[in-house]
Formats: structure tokens, C-alpha cells, sequence
């Protein structure tokens, strides 16, 4: 298979940096496989391998390029070009296929790559870490930083929305994704949320798509939110960090692992903080979730899992 990639339009320390699919690639005539957030738009590398029989597409932003009134006509296209497109949103995978009466997408998880995995089992003498922004004032996030910091914490951030008095609590700003790594396997837990939250412009952008309303994932733009996977949790999981979503209307997480067995929920935001507490007084209770997460990803979820069962044509949705 021929793995091509277009690092335009993405920052330099994403997630897509330590996938490393180009290892896999085999110089192939018959089969490519695209993914970077460009690469699908690329017109000079699509007509370089528009003969090939076999076109493929790893898409991981999804739903993003729905909201955005530049990239809807795109996204909504970018079809046209793909035998197989992966997106690692299920809910606008279904809903592609659907509107546009094919069945070419499938759902998928962002992978990670085992050279980054954590190989032992390390002490962890932080409670808690958090990495991102307060997107659009979100008092969800607001409320996980919050409560994060009343612990022995760490917190990234590129700093966009973070009030000012959170200042003091940061502990590095665009730091490489390495480095954040370095102390993920330090900390007991992982808390995020798995949702986007959107402006007026950007609900109003959505809903100029084509039968908009049969996509779930777009069930509740009037409350402003969309589901989306993030990568911090594979992060965290492959790192032995056990995960701690803020539960949302989607799941989405559960496409992959198992509630209570593998990752835990909280589900109102006053609840955070006494479950923090508790993993934190009790991490040996909590311990064995964190380590099934971590031997159900390293076996299935991989970078090189994930791209053989793409090669072998695997139907993620069986």
C-alpha cells in the first residue's frame, strides 16, 4: 500500500506526527492510502494516483468539517474521489453514506503508535492532568479545571479561553506532545470531555447541510455541542492513565471501550470531584481499569493494527 500525506494546514506536534504510517509503505501501483487533514484536497496529489484501484481515506476531524461554512462543501464531497474513507466520526459516517447513497465510510478509532506506548508499569505520584483550552467558554471544561487543580495536578494548554486565574496551575504551554506524554504516565487519571462546542455561526453553518437532522451527531446543535473522540484518551490509556469522561448524550467512547470496565463516566459536573478524590485515596481499586484499557488498546487499537485490518478490508462496523 501507498501511503501519502500533506501535513498542510496542521500544526506541527498533532497527533498525526507519531502515527509514522509511512513505515508501511510498500511503493505499491494498485493501493493508497491517504490521511492527513489536507491531503484529501490536494488536487495534484489525487490526479497522481487517480489510476490506482483501490483509494483510501483515514479521516480523523470529523465532525469538525461540518461546521465551518469553507470546509461543508468539501467535506460533504470529498467522497467522490474514495473507494474507502475511515472516519473516526460514526455518527457522520452513517449519515454519508446515507445521504449520499453509497457505502464507503466506516467507522474507526484514532490509533496510537506502540514506539510511544508506556512499556512498564510506572509509579504515579500525580492525581490528575488535563491538556487543551476552555473552547468557547465551555462551562464544562471550566469546571474540570476547576476541579483539577484542587489536586496534585498538571496542565497543558495552548492557552486559548483560559481565564486568567488559572494561570498559576499551568503547567506548560505548547509543549511538546513528548514531554506532555512524559508526565500523562505520572498521573493517575485523564479527565476530558469528548465534545465540541460550537458557536452561533457554527450551529447556523451546520444546519445549512443537506438533511442535516438525520445526522445524530448534529441531535443536539441547539444545546451547542457535537460528540467527538479526542485523541487524549487513547493517549491516556496507552499510557496507563486511567480515563475519566464527562458523560455526554453520544457515548461515543463505548464504539471502542466499555464503561466501567475500561474507562469511568461522571455524569454531572458536581460529580467530578468526589470521584477524583476517590480514585485518589483508592488508586488500587481503580488501578485494574486503567490496565484493561491499556491491553485491550495495545492489541487492538495501534497504529499498525489499525492500518493491517484497513489493508485486509476489516468492516470496523461488524
Amino acid at each position: 500500500m501507498k501511503i501519502v500525506r500533506d501535513r498542510t494546514g496542521e500544526y506541527g506536534d498533532c497527533a498525526y506526527e507519531y502515527l509514522n504510517w509511512e513505515s508501511y509503505d510498500d511503493n505499491s501501483t494498485e493501493e493508497v492510502f491517504f490521511y492527513g487533514y489536507e491531503t484529501a484536497h490536494n488536487a495534484k496529489i489525487k490526479e497522481t494516483y487517480s489510476n490506482y484501484n483501490r483509494k483510501i481515506y483515514y479521516q480523523g476531524e470529523q465532525p469538525c468539517g461540518f461546521y465551518s461554512m469553507r470546509d461543508i462543501p468539501r467535506s460533504l464531497n470529498v467522497g467522490e474521489y474514495f473507494d474507502e474513507i475511515y472516519s473516526t466520526c460514526p455518527y457522520s459516517a452513517e449519515w454519508m453514506n446515507l445521504i449520499h447513497g453509497y457505502d464507503k465510510y466506516r467507522k474507526i478509532i484514532f490509533p496510537h503508535n506502540l514506539d510511544w506506548a508506556i512499556k512498564d508499569d510506572p509509579e504515579k505520584p500525580l492525581d490528575v492532568i488535563y491538556w487543551g483550552n476552555v473552547p468557547n467558554g465551555s462551562k464544562v471544561v471550566l469546571n474540570i479545571l476547576n476541579s483539577v487543580v484542587k489536586f496534585k495536578h498538571a496542565f497543558y494548554t495552548l492557552g486559548h479561553g483560559v481565564p486568567q486565574y488559572m494561570a498559576p496551575h499551568i503547567t506548560g504551554i505548547n509543549t511538546p506532545r513528548v514531554e506532555m506524554w512524559e508526565t500523562l504516565r505520572k498521573c493517575k487519571v485523564m479527565v476530558t470531555a469528548n465534545l465540541l462546542y460550537l458557536t452561533d455561526e457554527q450551529v447556523h453553518a451546520t444546519k445549512m447541510c443537506p438533511r442535516w437532522k438525520e445526522n445524530e451527531a448534529f441531535s443536539h446543535l441547539d444545546a451547542h455541542i457535537m460528540p467527538q473522540i479526542k485523541t487524549r484518551p487513547i493517549e491516556a490509556i496507552f499510557n496507563r492513565s486511567l480515563v475519566v469522561l464527562k458523560e455526554d448524550p453520544w457515548r461515543i467512547f463505548d464504539n471502542f471501550f466499555t464503561p466501567d470496565e475500561e474507562f469511568l463516566y461522571y455524569k454531572d459536573d458536581e460529580d467530578l470531584e468526589p470521584l477524583l478524590r476517590d480514585i485518589s485515596n483508592n488508586w488500587k481499586d481503580y488501578k485494574p481499569i486503567a490496565d484493561r484499557a491499556y491491553e485491550k488498546a495495545t492489541k487492538l487499537y495501534s497504529t499498525d493494527q489499525v492500518l493491517k485490518e484497513i489493508q485486509e478490508r476489516v468492516h470496523f462496523d461488524d
